[in-house]
């Protein structure tokens, strides 16, 4: 355990000043700061009988102060210490000590993960970083860029995390359950097809299993194969699924088959032993970032159906294949639910979300040769040295001067945020499009396509039948969210804009594209788009992408005032209509770009 500990006195001080930084702006972003300026670049904050604090900042076309770490100065006897930040922070977030406490839990967290990640990326440049694979790449990102504590991981030890923790880089084997089929709710094919289980062991490997399924139950037909987390298993699962044990629902087989990698999301698993295999996506009872990151199991049914649904509207909408959209779709996903908590209608919702498995399909075997897959949220991050790995895709590109790195992101535009919009305009269909769930495809250094996931509770519906969408599955719209389309567009424009470009844009600039001249491009994008299809322009001016305020989420706010262990239902974040709109801001003020043009794409 002692190892674990030598990334701390290196970068303890440097993380500390990153998350004080992250925490000025992100608090300022949500309104509940209120740093002055004191002159060009100069800002102080005033936390009244803890003095004021000044720093540097560059603010950003949404009102907010994006931090210089090494600017901040803290008052006459303060600390540089993020939980002495926190502690100051208190009376102004309005939170009691219990919550003070409890969240010091996720920021020590959040600062060890840190830690282990600056030591993980040291000496690394960016251009070395971009040429790893795609899941050592992910090993090494920040995490959520809006959340303060964006890697609690609250009821994860030391030996957890060192196992389980993307930033280790370290792979494990699943646990494998015998699982009886009268008790599973399934949705999709079944979870043990032949397929399925030979894309997790192979042909030794499962016969082994078999073997053991033989020896413990009178006929293995009865049972379903099921994987599970190692630690959910040991912690969660066989503990309170005892009585199915006793009785012979349930069967733990052991460790078996390939190595599997957490990705970013912690619950979605990558095969490194064979990548073209599929990904594995299982519950974790863990407190992280906003919620404990279980599966529920009404969206866990339906993900089939929605990822079956959206693949075939890939295939047949000319605008998705004018981006080349990709979906990757879920086969099989079921849930184990537990007979006396599924009856317990107000417990805690963590309860009802501890045994299921969603299997997903992979994207590497649809790679090219001359294709690069990376999650949006590798455009938001720097290495040791300040240097954006945007630049360094942009080098690699061959889109370094700032007219091809304005192609660059004009393509990027294309690819990304027109498809999400056209499947809101068209079929009323949003997806809660962050860094996490969205994968850029690059060919020969260009972004060239899209690939989509993760369907179970990111996507929601709008509150009225569009006829485009009258084919969706009815077990999709049972369980599906419905919202007004003022509050749907709030998925793209929160989840997208807020969440992925706001923190892209800062280091465009830093590559010789201009904050202003991003958005500029982003809106002349969506402009051509929506020439394309004159059809839709009811829809498009009720989902409003250039209006001139958008709603505004304060997430921080609330999960710092939510009661998360005994929370019956997810935090929901408050909202407000007090943030510009930098589409609407910036649309007048140069002339429209040039734009990538295509074959004119049809509403038919």
């Amino acid at each position: 355990m002692a190892a674990l500990d030598a990334c701390l006195a290196p970068h303890w001080g440097a993380a500390n000043r990153a998350l004080i930084a992250k925490m000025i702006g992100e608090l300022s972003y949500e309104r509940i700061l209120e740093p002055l300026g004191d002159d060009d670049s100069g800002y102080r904050l005033d936390l009244g009988e803890h003095g004021s604090w000044h720093f540097s900042a560059r603010t950003n076309l949404w009102g907010q102060p994006q931090v210089d770490p090494e600017s901040l100065s803290p008052p006459p006897g303060a600390s540089l210490e993020a939980a002495d930040f926190l502690l100051a922070l208190a009376a102004p977030l309005g939170m009691q000590d219990s919550q003070v406490a409890e969240h010091l839990e996720d920021l020590f967290a959040t600062l060890r993960a840190d830690c282990q990640l600056r030591q993980a990326r040291r000496g690394l440049s960016a251009d070395a970083a971009i040429r790893l694979p795609e899941p050592q790449r992910q090993r090494l990102l920040d995490g959520h860029p809006k959340f303060l504590f964006n890697k609690g991981r609250r009821g994860w030890g030391l030996e957890a995390l060192a196992r389980y923790a993307p930033e280790h880089g370290h792979s494990f084997q699943l646990g494998w359950v015998a699982v009886a089929a009268s008790a599973l709710e399934s949705g999709g094919t079944a979870i043990d097809t032949p397929e399925l289980l030979r894309s997790a062991l192979c042909e030794i490997e499962l016969g082994r299993l078999r073997q053991v399924l033989a020896e413990r139950v009178d006929d293995p037909a009865d049972y379903r194969l099921m994987p599970v987390h190692p630690w959910q298993w040991q912690r969660w699962l066989a503990p309170l699924h005892a009585g199915d044990i006793a009785h012979g629902r349930l069967h733990y087989l052991g460790e078996f088959g390939d190595h599997y990698a957490p990705q970013q999301s912690l619950r979605t698993l990558t095969n490194v032993s064979r990548p073209a295999s599929h990904d594995i996506k299982l519950p974790l009872t863990i407190m992280n970032t906003s919620c404990y990151r279980g599966i529920p199991g009404r969206y866990l049914l339906a993900g089939p159906a929605a990822s079956a649904w959206l693949k075939r509207r890939a295939q047949e909408d000319a605008e998705f294949a004018r981006a080349g959209l990709e979906i990757l779709a879920e086969p099989a996903g079921a849930v184990l639910p537990h007979a006396q908590y599924a009856r317990l209608d107000q417990a805690p919702y963590r309860y009802a979300e501890l045994f299921g498995v969603i299997w997903r399909e992979a994207l590497a075997p649809r790679l090219a040769a001359t294709e690069q897959a990376l999650l949006m949220a590798e455009l938001m991050q720097r290495d040791d040295h300040g240097r954006p790995w945007l630049a360094a895709y942009l080098r690699a590109a061959g889109a370094e001067s700032p007219a091809a790195a304005e192609r660059w992101l004009t393509r990027l535009f294309e690819v990304t945020v027109v498809p999400m919009w056209h499947l809101m305009c068209r079929y009323g269909v949003s997806l809660i499009a962050h860094g996490q769930n969205l994968t850029l495809i690059l060919r020969d250094g260009w972004p060239a396509r899209l690939a989509l996931k993760d369907f179970q509770g990111d996507l929601r519906l709008v509150d009225e039948d569009f006829p485009e969408a009258s084919d969706l599955p009815e077990n999709l719209t049972a369980v599906t969210v419905r919202l007004p389309p003022e509050k749907l567009i709030h998925d793209l424009q929160t989840g997208h804009f807020v969440t992925t470009l706001r923190f892209i844009a800062p280091l465009a600039a830093a590559c010789g594209v201009s904050e202003t001249r991003f958005y500029q491009l982003c809106g002349d994008v969506l402009t051509a788009y929506r020439e394309r299809h004159p059809a839709l322009a009811e829809r498009f001016a009720r989902f409003d992408l250039f209006a001139p305020r958008i709603l505004r989420l304060t997430l921080n706010r609330a999960k710092f005032l939510h009661a998360t262990d005994n929370a019956r239902e997810r935090m929901l974040a408050e909202m407000d209509l007090h943030v510009a709109n930098p589409l609407h801001g910036v649309r007048q003020s140069a002339p429209r770009a040039d734009v990538i043009t295509a074959p004119e794409v049809s509403d038919v």
